[in-house]
């Protein structure tokens, strides 16, 4: 069914990184392409390929044959999630970019949220209720509280659905580096962010677990931020504090009792809680050092293997020129086109 509203006048660069989803490309790219079709007069629909192996590619070449506006791009290596999203973005050339997930996401929701993103928003965050294990429900909180301590602030339930104005875009590309950092860099951009409700497909059928969890908040903890270094170095000053006073104390009884056998269960507790708050310190220290060695790398985030683009036209009667234009009296004059 056709809009009766007229298409909106901006171009929109539509982002998806594709793993191992050939299935999912047949339920995805048509419908968003007539989504697009009806809603917006200029789009393009950008694939961001993570070297897929069940014959995503092969899909692909079809779609190219077949559907305007596509843009392929296959990586040469496998990288993490936010590095592939952050290729897309800076190969995006759109006003806007809607970063979309093609099992999760309905294609139905790129209006809305770029009709939000238009409104005077220069990041919309997608909020949906997704699975949950109940341990990973009972840590969030902390997490959660540990992230705002670093400037992470996101709404509950966020997703990956997000749709970025082009200065975001510009603001987040800037110094490079997007392992671990690129959703902490988009929220400390300072530009007005708002968020958009809808429901999930979850095709996924994948429940967030607390390693899962604790994996990603540590991640993002230790790449974007030095408070929990500073948290670590109060912990062991904490650490050896206690072990002076009971030190002091050990001395203490000595002096005054003699032989002394009593405390042994207790002694035995202290030293264990002792080690465990020094090797938790050099966990920390070696996530930095890892971290010190990653930003050192002379390496590239990401590498292109190759780019490659529809083969039929969106319009072959389209043309960038205007053939009316408009005089000094804002009165409009027809033009002769050579």
């Amino acid at each position: 069914m056709a809009s009766s509203n007229p298409k909106l006048d901006c171009f929109v660069s539509v982002v998806a990184v594709l793993n191992n989803m050939e299935k999912a490309l047949e339920t995805f790219l048509k419908p968003l392409h007539e989504h697009l079709s009806e809603y917006f007069t200029d789009f393009e629909i950008l694939l961001v390929d993570q070297c897929s192996i069940d014959g995503t590619n092969k899909k692909i070449e079809k779609y190219l044959r077949e559907i305007p506006s596509i843009r392929y791009l296959e990586l040469a290596a496998h990288v993490h999630a936010d590095v592939a999203i952050a290729a897309g973005m800076e190969n995006a050339i759109g006003d806007f970019v809607v970063l979309i997930s093609p099992l999760d996401d309905p294609v139905d929701c790129v209006v809305d949220i770029v009709r939000l993103c238009q409104s005077g928003y220069d990041t919309v965050i997608g909020v949906s209720n997704k699975p949950k294990s109940f341990t990973y429900t009972l840590i969030r909180p902390l997490t959660q509280w540990m992230l705002r301590e670093i400037g992470y602030n996101i709404p509950r339930n966020a997703t990956g659905l997000r749709c970025l104005s082009r200065r975001t875009i510009n603001a987040v590309s800037q110094t490079g580096r997007f392992h671990h950092q690129l959703h902490v860099r988009i929220a400390k951009t300072g530009y007005p962010t708002t968020t958009y409700q809808y429901k999930s497909l979850n095709k996924t059928e994948e429940r967030k677990t607390l390693y899962q969890g604790l994996r990603q908040g540590m991640h993002l903890l230790v790449f974007n931020s030095t408070k929990p270094l500073r948290w670590m170095s109060a912990l062991g000053m904490l650490g050896s504090f206690l072990a002076f006073i009971f030190a002091s104390y050990s001395l203490l009884i000595r002096l005054f009792k003699g032989n002394v056998i009593e405390g042994w269960t207790s002694m035995v507790l202290f030293m264990s809680v002792l080690f465990m708050l020094l090797f938790l310190i050099l966990a920390f220290f070696g996530e930095y050092l890892g971290r010190l060695l990653d930003d050192r790398s002379e390496q590239s985030d990401y590498a292109v293997a190759f780019e490659k683009t529809s083969s039929v036209m969106l319009n072959e009667q389209r043309s960038n020129v205007l053939d009316r234009s408009v005089d000094s009296d804002n009165m409009p004059v027809d033009q002769k086109m050579n």
